[in-house]
């Protein structure tokens, strides 16, 4: 178990997951946001895209995988698109929800006072709707880390999750655990950072 972390096979897994894992991590939760702030702030954005945001968040991810695969071939791009879609909803919905958690009568006095459009966006709703979305960001650096793994257990050419089936293949179930852990550590550790980091920006509050 232990003569697994410190190898250069850990390493070069390791970095081949967490490429993947920062990838779909920022562009998911970029494109997420974006699409969560003109749903909340838009009416007919809502009205019009809203309805489709649940049944599309509720494809089982895995079984788009061999598509990602049959487009993308055995790459990186495959599994940093296949947890940008996870990511995407989450951070979605996320913003949606963040946008319309402010204050209704802090709304309609910005709106009276001139403020419109990236001005309001900027002085009014982020402020009020950061602490939300950084726990959604939190969430989503969990679930695209899963989403890549999940992705290299299918079909992959390195990374821990093709790790973890070579050696369950193998019944070598002490480096399994080995690779658990070190995902869960990870995990924690992240989860610390955004902590530390959420409560330094959001001092002010």
């Amino acid at each position: 178990m232990l003569s697994y972390i410190p190898s250069e096979e850990a390493a070069e897994s390791l970095r081949a997951t967490g490429l993947a894992v920062v990838l779909s991590f920022v562009f998911g939760s970029v494109l997420g946001t974006i699409a969560g702030l003109i749903l909340g702030l838009s009416r007919n954005a809502d009205a019009i895209f809203g309805p489709f945001m649940g049944p599309l968040n509720s494809i089982p991810r895995i079984a788009l995988a061999p598509v990602f695969i049959a487009w993308f071939g055995l790459t990186t791009s495959a599994k940093v698109v296949l947890a940008v879609t996870v990511v995407f909803f989450i951070l979605a919905e996320n913003a949606r929800s963040a946008v319309r958690s402010v204050d209704p009568d802090i709304m309609t006095m910005a709106r009276v006072v001139g403020l419109k459009g990236p001005m309001l966006l900027v002085k009014v709703v982020l402020p009020s709707a950061v602490p939300t979305m950084f726990a959604g960001l939190r969430l989503a650096f969990t679930f695209s880390l899963l989403g890549v793994v999940a992705s290299e257990m299918i079909a992959a050419t390195s990374g821990l999750g093709t790790d973890i089936v070579r050696y369950s293949t193998s019944y070598q179930i002490n480096t399994v655990y080995a690779i658990l852990v070190l995902i869960a550590v990870i995990s924690v550790l992240v989860n610390i950072l955004f902590v530390r980091t959420e409560h330094r920006l959001l001092r002010w509050q």
